[in-house]
């Protein structure tokens, strides 16, 4: 392996699917579970997310998590500033999610939406209306490029899991509304890829630059 590598803030594509069942909600928010993240398969933005290094991630959170801290936004931020690329805004936040598990190779959360922000109540409409709903990881990592696809390293570093309308891995459905339970999920989404040096490319841009070797991450050697 050479020695160059690049970190990136990385917002891959989202798992997003119509609720499967919807059961009332209670006191204005709405619980349910979901697929947020797939992992050993290589998504639309050609990265693969190995399960050691998301498990990983997902445990440095879990105190976040544990204390319901561990909030995201209604879409992703559209900013070229690195700062606001890795703050989650509590004026734009719109979930929690309350805990995760994994189903297979599927990272699944249980999300609850905040009945007392702007966004969260726009969130639970789109739900509760039936509308499509991804959740897009927003993170830090180094890429390791392998030619016909990127694996995402060890240390990966998650801010969030943003709600978003782009989809990505059609395996990921929301599975079901609860009303007062707890349980999982995760999601991805595609829109800027920002790097250490605060430069911003929308990913295929991002994909051209690596392949015409503009941008250098770490190269595997096989």
């Amino acid at each position: 392996m050479t020695t160059q590598t690049l970190t990136n803030i990385i917002k891959e594509s989202a798992i997003f699917a119509n609720p499967e069942k919807v059961k009332k909600y209670t006191d204005g928010k709405v619980v349910f579970e979901a697929y947020l993240q797939e992992a050993e398969s290589k998504n639309q933005n050609k990265r693969i997310y190995r399960k050691p290094v998301l498990d990983e991630g997902m445990k440095k959170i879990q105190e976040k998590i544990s204390r319901r801290a561990f909030v995201g936004e209604l879409d992703h931020p559209i900013s070229s500033e690195v700062v606001r690329q890795t703050t989650v805004l509590y004026k734009e936040a719109s979930h929690l999610i309350r805990e995760w598990g994994w189903d297979g190779n599927l990272l699944k959360g249980i999300v609850e939406t905040l009945p007392y922000t702007p966004n969260g109540r726009s969130l639970s409409g789109l739900i509760l209306d039936g509308i499509p709903v991804g959740f897009s990881l927003r993170g830090l990592a180094d890429l390791e490029d392998r030619g016909e696809y990127q694996d995402v390293l060890d240390p990966l570093v998650i801010i969030a899991f943003d709600s978003v309308s782009e989809p990505s891995h059609v395996k990921a459905t929301i599975q079901e509304i609860k009303e007062g339970t707890v349980h999982t999920i995760l999601k991805e989404s595609k829109q800027l890829i920002c790097c250490s040096n605060g430069k911003c490319y929308l990913p295929d841009y991002f994909d051209y630059l690596v392949e015409k070797e503009i941008i250098k991450l770490k190269k595997y050697i096989s």
